[in-house]
């Protein structure tokens, strides 16, 4: 039986352009109208959670990559970088041309490059987009791509996770030269560099899934999650169940228990009413029906996003 269920937010729970889908929002309550605790599990640190995922009803959230825990309300753990960690990586850097983005609780701070290469990369997801639309996507993004390193010194922030940028070499002399006080969440090939993000030693998805299960008394066996990223797959090896959403990398897929359908297809949905954990009777009480159906994995279902208004 299902106890709790983890959910990674962009290109899971939430699309880029249209939010949470209402037939999430839909499941998710019906979810915790079967006593099926919720909690979101996202790489964001949690200045930057969407308005519509803190409107939710959740009984928790991980953030951070697994550096703050909350659960109803309060604090349950938090970890960064120590004094001394963060000055190793500002050594190693300096002297590299290195995209590097550092991120505190309510902040995010980058130097130049890292700005320009976030800026560009959020605009290409946007593209196609009226200006209109797309200037209201960035207020709904929450994340100002800002050259601010400098402000650093300033405010003295507690850094939990720092992401690099750069040619193949100089990003895996880095890694090698910090491997003794960070964790490498992810490492991959990004356009024609490569990009390497950090989190304090022991911190990942993962570990703050355990962390919590332990707290609540839930066993792996009896948690699920739904992740799309390679940054979700500690998530995903903590749960028992474990869903993949929408087209994933290979390295993805072979972690899953399952594929659904991706977040616009109410992939969240049709999953959790494949796995018996919601039934489609419950909505007949709120009198909605469905117009027609798809086949997705073990049977036909019904296609009734919109509906969910």
């Amino acid at each position: 039986m299902v106890k709790i269920i983890y959910l990674d937010i962009d290109g899971t729970l939430r699309d880029e352009h249209k939010g949470i889908p209402g037939s999430a929002k839909w499941a998710l309550a019906q979810c915790r109208k079967r006593k099926i605790q919720v909690v979101i599990c996202t790489g964001r640190n949690p200045g930057s959670v969407q308005n519509d995922v803190l409107q939710l009803q959740t009984d928790g959230m991980i953030s951070g990559g697994g550096c703050y825990i909350q659960y109803h309300g309060k604090e349950v753990f938090k970890k960064h970088f120590s004094g001394k960690v963060l000055k190793k990586v500002l050594s190693a850097v300096a002297g590299r041309e290195l995209s590097l983005a550092m991120e505190a609780e309510n902040k995010i701070y980058m130097n130049h490059n890292a700005c320009v290469f976030y800026r560009n990369d959020f605009q290409r997801k946007i593209c196609g987009s009226s200006q209109t639309e797309q200037n209201i996507l960035r207020i709904k993004n929450r994340i100002s791509y800002e050259e601010n390193f400098e402000e650093i010194k300033r405010d003295a922030p507690d850094i939990h996770k720092i992401c690099i940028l750069g040619q193949q070499d100089a990003v895996g002399q880095l890694e090698e030269e910090l491997k003794r006080h960070v964790e490498t969440v992810q490492k991959k090939k990004q356009g024609y560099d490569w990009y390497l993000e950090l989190l304090p030693k022991g911190c990942d998805k993962g570990s703050a899934v355990k962390k919590l299960n332990r707290k609540l008394g839930i066993s792996r066996r009896e948690s699920m999650s739904f992740g799309d990223g390679e940054n979700d797959i500690a998530m995903m090896e903590a749960t028992g169940i474990a869903v993949a959403v929408g087209s994933v990398s290979p390295l993805v897929e072979i972690h899953a228990s399952s594929i659904c359908e991706p977040v616009m297809e109410d992939g969240i949905y049709k999953e959790l009413l494949r796995r018996n954990i919601i039934h489609f009777w419950e909505k007949a009480e709120r009198g909605i029906e469905h117009e027609e159906t798809v086949v997705a994995g073990r049977g036909c279902l019904p296609d009734i996003s919109e509906k969910f208004l």
